[in-house]
Parts: C-alpha cells; structure tokens; sequence
C-alpha cells in the first residue's frame, strides 16, 4: 500500500473514530485502534526526521492510547524515542503523551499512585489481567 493511500485510509479512519467519540459509541475505542494501526504503517514508510513521519508516530502513540490500549501506546513510544533520526521536539512530544495519561491516572487515584506509584500498578494490573483478572487494563 501506498503512502497516499495509506493518508486517505488514516484521515477516514480519524474522521470515523471521533465520529464515533462524539456519539459515545462503545466501538470508538476500536475505531481509534485502528486510527493507531494505520499511523503505524505510515510510521514504518516514512523515517521519523519526515514531517509526516512525525506525525505519524505521534499519531499512533495518542490514537493507542485513546483506545485504550495504554502497553501499546508505551511499547510505541519506546520504540520511536529509540529511532535515531527522531527530532528532540518529537522525543519530548512523545513522551509528553506517556506522561498526561500516567499524570491522569494518579489524578484519578491519587492515594493508590502516591502509595505504591504508577509504575508497579500498571504491572500488577498487567499480571492480574494475564492470569485471568475479569477487568480490563487501562
């Protein structure tokens, strides 16, 4: 698949997926994994010292993330803050992402993050989800 084609599929897919936010649809959070899907092919054509590279890695970190699939929108970001030819400006809005939902989550829960921090929570949820926990990660 092409570049173009792969910006057409991606500015559908954002359109739908807010769509969807908008009305509160439960399948939003599919729609923006999707959203995330695509801005990763796009990731992997297009080097991150691209502007659209760029903003295709930042795309498919945030669309992860509003998805609600926080271990991809991390092993994302990890992957792109490795990339040599990132820009600063792109490392720091990367990781800007990770930390506004890390900051959420101790806004949220203050007692639990200031108690045990948000590091050991996300892995004790992550083993308690592998052994079968009926909650999801998040």
């Amino acid at each position: 698949m092409t570049v173009d084609e792969l910006n057409m599929l991606v500015t559908e897919a954002i359109l739908r997926a807010d769509a969807l936010a908008d009305l509160d649809s439960p399948t939003a959070a599919e729609a923006y994994l999707e959203v995330s899907l695509i801005e990763e092919r796009l990731a992997v054509a297009l080097p991150a010292s691209d502007v659209e590279g760029a903003i295709a890695r930042r795309g498919a970190v945030r669309a992860a993330d509003i998805a609600g699939e926080h271990d991809r929108a991390r092993d994302l970001a990890t992957r792109y803050l490795a990339e040599e030819d990132g820009s600063p400006e792109l490392r720091e809005e990367i990781m800007t992402l990770i930390d506004e939902r890390e900051r959420s989550f101790g806004a949220r829960y203050p007692h639990v993050a200031a108690r045990f921090g948000l590091v050991e929570i996300a892995r004790v949820t992550r083993a308690l989800v592998k052994q079968g926990a009926p909650f999801p990660v998040g």
